[in-house]
């Protein structure tokens, strides 16, 4: 077992793909049993003209025959698809929105052979398809299906699972990324759209890439964005997927959304970005970013501005759980081009009601954990440590919460208890920031830093300082059953008599640990229970 803390997540996150699917409290749940089960085989369907009837002696050969009209097709196979008719002769093409004579309805299961299906829009424009129930579109059992790019918009109610998304087109859904879930406005919206055990790639193997091919080739992999000022877009799920070879992993600009279970590696800028309210991202695991040299600052996870509204100069996020993520900068000895990884951070927008627990992160940066414009908020037991691998001159990985970000208001009313770092920095200059409970990792110096009286204090010496908040000097070796960055092993489960155990308390601290297990006395700092 290669790194014991590092498999450990990654088998409780895959385990969710198991399970029905997990969407944001409120928002639809897709079915397990169909009113009908249709089948479409790119290599040996047919069109409806040849005598293709879907089903799975005689499928169907054009998935986009699903919501308009193809070669061979008289009418979009979806009977909530919008469809064109000609009235007569010299009278103008009109849309039609009621039920069309297509066999595939709201309840039924797509059941797709293996094939490449080219690029599938979901759409048909600024015009709404409702369904009434969930359209399944699943890999067939032992099939491997494949999709150049999906687009979704202006409809609701569609659940994948199984699909592969893969293209090295940088048009290849005339834009920029391989999945995109966008609305046309308010009045024709989008929601209720759920992805399980998906895989999103510009290609399977970019082994010999250079920088510069993976600034031409690698695409951004996953968006979904909302009308800016609306939710017209909104409950939107992504679980037990995998993102690797991109740019850009995912992007959430839409209220409702749950990313759970996913896997984002092998990416050249940002793991996931956010810009939303009504967020839960949770029990992910993000690793191996590379220097592509197109000069981003590389984030496993990052608060990003977002879409403003028509006269706003800020957006006001409320509402994001982001829990039990690991997060590691390299776990790949062959990694082409390793850099620095900043962590779980956002230093821009306004934030309320932020709960940031359970996650490790493991890296070389100076944000481990940061934090800006943080409002009734909660940092607890989160382990964050510096891996020393690679260069970051003047700064270790850190948790630093307080102050503002470049719009937003200075922090308030935020707790930030029983975490384990390498550093620990907080404006204690702001309204209701409290620091209590945290163990800091000698010997990087200082651990600590904090304002008594608006006076900024440094604290680097091993011992306990106020609010039960602790330096320890034996620092990552000991406290973790393994932690060996030579060899890209980390074991961040601690062993007996680290300092980090019975430290914590257990006042206002999330109740499980990073893969479930209850927490009791004694109660430890950092993303691990102790014992287990």
């Amino acid at each position: 077992m290669k790194t014991l803390g590092y498999f450990v997540i990654l088998l409780f996150c895959f385990t969710g793909s198991l399970h029905a699917a997990q969407v944001y409290s409120g928002c639809a749940t897709p079915p397990s049993t169909f009113r009908h089960v249709w089948y479409f085989d790119p290599v040996h369907g047919k069109t409806q003209a040849a005598g293709g009837n879907g089903s799975q002696a005689s499928p169907w050969n054009n998935l986009q025959a699903l919501v308009q009209a193809q070669t061979g097709y008289a009418y979009p196979l979806l009977t909530t698809a919008p469809y064109t008719q000609n009235p007569g002769a010299g009278q103008p093409w009109v849309v039609k929105t009621g039920p069309n004579a297509g066999p595939i309805a709201p309840g039924d299961e797509i059941l797709l052979m293996s094939g490449n299906y080219g690029k599938l829009w979901l759409n048909v424009w600024n015009t709404e398809i409702a369904n009434s129930a969930f359209v399944t579109v699943a890999a067939a059992p032992g099939q491997s299906p494949v999709l150049t790019s999906l687009f979704i918009a202006g409809t609701n109610a569609w659940a994948f699972n199984g699909l592969k998304v893969q293209s090295l087109q940088g048009a290849a859904i005339g834009g920029y990324w391989l999945v995109n879930i966008d609305d046309f406005s308010p009045t024709f919206p989008t929601s209720n759209i759920v992805f399980q055990n998906m895989s999103i790639s510009s290609q399977d193997n970019v082994t010999g890439w250079s920088k510069a091919q993976w600034v031409a080739n690698a695409r951004n992999a996953f968006f979904v964005h909302t009308t800016p000022g609306t939710t017209a877009t909104n409950c939107i799920s992504v679980t037990g997927s995998h993102i690797s070879n991109v740019r850009n992993g995912a992007a959430i600009a839409a209220n409702q959304v749950v990313f759970s279970n996913n896997e984002i590696d092998h990416f050249g800028d940002d793991g996931l970005d956010y810009a939303a309210s009504n967020l839960a991202i949770t029990h992910n695991t993000i690793h191996d970013n590379l220097d592509i040299g197109d000069g981003n600052h590389e984030d496993a996870m990052q608060g990003q501005v977002g879409f403003l509204a028509a006269g706003a100069s800020v957006n006001y996020f409320h509402n994001v759980l982001i829990d039990s993520n690991l997060v590691v900068r390299q776990t790949d000895p062959r990694l082409p081009f390793p850099t620095y990884l900043q962590g779980i951070d956002a230093f821009d927008s306004d934030w309320t009601n932020v709960t940031v627990t359970n996650n490790v992160v493991i890296t070389s940066a100076c944000h481990g954990i940061t934090f800006g414009s943080i409002h009734n908020s909660l940092i607890a037991n989160n382990t964050v440590v510096e891996d020393g691998l690679f260069p970051t001159p003047g700064c270790v990985a850190a948790i630093n919460v307080g102050g503002a970000t470049h719009q937003g208001a200075a922090s308030s009313n935020t707790a930030v208890r029983n975490n384990l770092a390498s550093r620990l920095s907080i404006d204690t200059r702001n309204i209701g920031m409290t620091a209590d409970h945290n163990v800091g990792l000698c010997c990087a110096g200082p651990e600590f830093s904090w304002y008594v009286n608006g006076v900024v204090q440094y604290m680097s010496k091993a011992g306990t300082y106020t609010s039960g908040n602790i330096i320890d000097a034996g620092g990552a070796k000991s406290e973790f059953l393994n932690f060996n960055p030579s060899t890209l092993t980390y074991t961040v489960l601690l062993k007996s008599g680290a300092q980090a155990v019975g430290v914590g308390t257990a006042a206002g601290a999330p109740t499980v640990d990073i893969v479930g297990v209850k927490r009791t006395a004694p109660y430890t700092a950092g993303a691990y229970a102790y014992p287990y």
